[in-house]
C-alpha cells in the first residue's frame, strides 16, 4: 500500500507530532510507501494565487479553476505546487 501523510503544527513536541510519527513508523514498519509533507516546516503557504503558476491562461482576471486546469495541460504549476502533486502521484 501507498501512503501519504499531510501534517501540519508549529510544535513538534506535540500530539499531533506524535501521531503522525507513529502513523509514518507505523506504516513503513508494515512494509508500506510512505510519503510525507510537513507543511509547517515547508512553510508552505496555503492561500492559492497566482504565485502558483508558471503559465497564466487570463492575465486579467484570476479564475482559480481555469488557471489550475490550464496549469495541467501545461506543466504550469510552481514548482512546490508540482512537488507536492508529484507525491500524490
Amino acid at each position: 500500500m501507498k501512503a501519504f501523510i499531510v501534517y501540519w503544527h508549529p510544535e513538534p513536541q506535540s500530539f499531533n507530532a506524535a501521531m503522525f510519527c507513529t502513523a509514518h513508523e507505523t506504516l513503513t514498519a508494515a512494509g508500506h510507501e510512505v510519503r510525507s509533507s510537513d507543511l509547517h516546516e515547508m512553510q508552505f503557504e496555503p492561500v492559492s494565487s497566482r504565485k502558483n503558476f508558471t503559465t497564466i491562461k487570463d492575465p486579467d482576471y484570476l479564475k482559480l479553476q481555469i488557471e489550475e486546469m490550464y496549469a495541467s495541460e501545461m506543466n504550469g504549476f510552481s514548482e512546490e505546487i508540482e512537488s507536492e502533486i508529484s507525491k500524490i502521484e
